[in-house]
């Protein structure tokens, strides 16, 4: 099954290919962008600006196309309120068109799993973006093999500080090591509470996205149900819903 993959978490937009099948799921291309500048008024800029069209070019170097891809994945964030709504319809879109199966899974899962070959056994992998604001996106997935992590607290949006507290309330769980934008963020914080994991993951992969999502994907066929239900994985109420909680006042006429 040829697998295609997004994750448009972070200001990196990340894309790759996959052949996935009952022995196992294997990286056929990948690539990662940075967001391009601001563009002109008028102009567009960011991730809208590179999806589809990076996505087929990556197909067309492997003499492919759209209409071979068997199945699509897609990060749900934690991350970039914007990216993750454009990264979703990309993907949602092409699935829909296609008549593909689609599989969604968080970005910070896929930092976990693709930073799990660098932890020691049973380590509690403490993944973290920038969340802005003085706080950090954080995951907490025990390594259960090099392939292999597993939840055992849910995504959350918390300030270095709560976040220690948290870990504290884990600690049964030992070896907790932090990783990722969010840490070289805040490390002055967290250094004395949270060791950093020696990686080079610094954010979520398309990839690592490809390698969670491909289970739910193997045999399935076009769900127009599941689509629809997939939905970003925020974590925590955009500006407008903590300024407006019961919507927006009615305009003086």
């Amino acid at each position: 099954m040829l697998l295609a993959a997004i994750d448009t978490a972070t200001l990196t937009l990340s894309f790759a290919l996959l052949e996935a099948g009952p022995g196992g799921v294997q990286v056929l291309a990948a690539r990662d962008e940075r967001a391009a500048p601001r563009a002109a008024p008028g102009g567009t800029t960011g991730h809208g600006a590179r999806l589809p069209e990076a996505l087929v070019e990556l197909l067309r170097e492997r003499g492919l196309g759209l209409a071979q891809v068997e199945a699509w994945a897609v990060g749900l964030g934690p991350g970039s309120f914007t990216g993750l709504r454009i990264g979703l319809a990309s993907a949602k879109g092409l699935a829909y068109a296609a008549r593909r199966p689609i599989a969604g899974v968080s970005s910070l899962a896929a930092m976990a799993l693709a930073a799990a070959p660098d932890a020691a056994a049973g380590a509690l992998l403490v993944p973290l973006l920038d969340a802005k604001k003085g706080e950090v996106y954080a995951g907490f997935y025990e390594r259960r093999g090099p392939g292999e992590v597993a939840q055992v607290r849910p995504d959350a949006a918390l300030p270095p500080a709560g976040l220690l507290e948290a870990l504290a309330a884990l600690r049964p769980m030992a070896g907790a090591v932090g990783f990722g934008e969010g840490y070289l963020a805040y490390a002055a914080a967290l250094e004395g509470g949270l060791p950093r994991l020696a990686t080079e993951v610094v954010g979520p992969s398309a990839g690592a996205v490809g390698r969670l999502a491909a289970p739910a994907l193997l045999g399935a066929g076009f769900d127009v149900a599941r689509l629809s239900a997939l939905e970003p994985h925020y974590v925590r109420k955009s500006e407008a819903e903590v300024k407006f909680p019961d919507g927006l006042p009615p305009r003086a006429l």
